[in-house]
């Protein structure tokens, strides 16, 4: 079932659906800050079902002699009477919901995440800190084996949903894994999101990728770099000297295991290129520059 907070609809199926035209909809969309569209890797315009809502309830007001700016300002002020929740309390809201196995308030706390706030903002400010909590509360042994699963399995399935609606691009082909062993793929399934959004041509293979499979993919692919994440420090240490210096042109390895063993990374033929994946996509560029791939 689509959500109905995922921009699916471009502006001329609005169009047609609503019967508001596009220019009507660019000029709201300047004047008021609404419609908020997400856009695609192309630069489109993509409306959601909640805006088609929204701007049908706007058209009726209109109709009942309501000036367009009114009707605008009208819906908007409903949704922030009290003022837009901001990330930090929708994250908090998200946890305690997926912690109570409250999966109807799960997706309202994610709805209004996306409503109101960047694509980018909600991945990282919202379900990230979530994963991170419940984690952490699972090595404490506060959160339960089952709860950690519901959680991880839920927010895995919205990423996944985000991933697929991205679409394809233009690109330099890049493959997403994990090292082999590792099975927390979360942090990679994030990290291949935000390089299909910059424009990358991204192939997710999921966790615990063997390497000689993954070698031949990336030949059968053409695949310029590979980007792989590190959890647990073993998933590095039990590799030899020079492992992963093969696997493409330019391998980048990330993850916390990374992040304290940089130095390690680089005998095994890769590179640490941070672990901030909002930043990831313009120092792999500047890799792929560097070396004559991009």
């Amino acid at each position: 079932m689509m959500r109905k907070d995922m921009g699916v609809y471009t502006i001329a199926e609005v169009e047609e659906r609503v019967g508001l035209s596009s220019a009507l909809l660019r000029q709201w969309e300047r004047r008021y800050g609404f419609p908020r569209p997400e856009r695609s890797p192309g630069g489109h315009r993509l409306y959601s079902e909640a805006d088609l809502e929204a701007l049908q309830d706007i058209k009726r007001s209109i109709a009942e002699g309501v000036t367009p700016a009114q009707a605008v300002k009208r819906y908007l002020e409903g949704l922030t009477q009290e003022g837009p929740r901001p990330p930090e309390a929708l994250s908090l809201e998200l946890e305690n919901a997926l912690l109570q196995a409250d999966l109807e308030a799960a997706e309202r706390a994610l709805s209004e995440a996306f409503r109101l706030h960047p694509l980018e903002e909600v991945v990282m400010e919202v379900i990230s800190p979530v994963l991170r909590r419940i984690g952490d509360g699972w090595h404490l042994g506060r959160v339960t084996t089952a709860q950690e699963h519901l959680a991880s399995t839920y927010l895995r399935g919205r990423l996944q949903e985000l991933l697929k609606l991205m679409g394809g691009s233009l690109g330099p082909v890049v493959v997403v894994s994990t090292l082999p062993g590792e099975q927390h793929e979360l942090g990679g399934l994030i990290t291949a999101l935000f390089l299909r959004r910059a424009g990358y041509q991204v192939f997710y293979l999921g966790p615990d990728t063997p390497l000689q499979d993954l070698h031949g993919f990336v030949q059968r692919v053409e695949a310029r770099a590979v980007v792989l994440s590190a959890v647990q420090a073993a998933s590095l240490e039990s590799l030899p000297h020079g492992a992963l210096a093969d696997l493409a042109p330019v391998v980048v390895v990330g993850g916390r295991a990374a992040e304290g063993l940089p130095g390690l990374v680089e005998r095994l033929g890769a590179r640490y290129l941070g672990n901030d994946p909002r930043k990831l996509a313009d120092n792999l560029a500047r890799v792929l520059e560097e070396r004559g791939l991009w």
